[in-house]
């Protein structure tokens, strides 16, 4: 059953140990809480903001070719096969690795190609053609497009260059993984 509390109970003034004072900042309380958060900010922004930075990708970042033939005519050429192939007009890139030759990757291709031209000789056409052509020079970026929806969709894709032209790598492919690894996520540009 519930009570009801009468008129004189309900304007009874409160007791002075039951009410409490605003606080105007100037109280010991008031000081080690306002000190604790100030050190708390201080500490997050010379501690936790340079591994955010690492860590979260740089947003914002629009793909757009400079047209200079400097040290990113590589990048350049992959922005513009995002753009040629993605309906989104400005895809944002995440981190980038700049192109280099896969040397130990190319030997070993060709040696387990060999290997299997000893059995099949059907294979010796591609030997001929991977000694033709040499070790592939590949790069790796991280971008994001918009969907027709406007989600994002972010890629991580390998990109091997010939000449002046460009073609990814399929993503679950074994040629993709085993290229993988010579492109560490640690050592990605943003």
């Amino acid at each position: 059953m519930r009570t009801f509390e009468t008129r004189d109970d309900v304007e009874r003034p409160i007791s002075s140990q039951r009410r409490r004072a605003r606080s105007d900042g100037h109280s010991l309380r008031d000081r080690v809480v306002i000190t604790a958060t100030v050190l708390g900010v201080i500490i997050f922004v010379a501690v936790g903001l340079p591994y955010l930075k690492r860590d979260l990708p740089a947003e914002g970042l629009p793909v757009e070719t400079t047209g200079d033939l400097g040290a990113d005519s590589d990048r350049d050429v992959v922005r513009g096969w995002i753009r040629t192939n993605y309906a989104d007009p400005h895809p944002r890139e995440v981190r980038w690795w700049p192109a280099r030759t896969l040397d130990e990757f190319y030997r070993r291709q060709l040696a387990a190609a060999k290997e299997v031209a000893e059995d099949d000789p059907d294979f010796s056409d591609f030997v001929e053609q991977l000694e033709h052509d040499g070790p592939s020079r590949a790069s790796r970026m991280k971008y994001r497009t918009r969907n027709k929806v406007g989600a994002q969709i972010s890629h991580d894709d390998l990109f091997i260059f010939r000449g002046s032209r460009v073609r990814p790598v399929r993503g679950g492919s074994s040629e993709a993984s085993a290229m993988r690894k010579y492109f560490s996520d640690d050592r990605g540009q943003p």
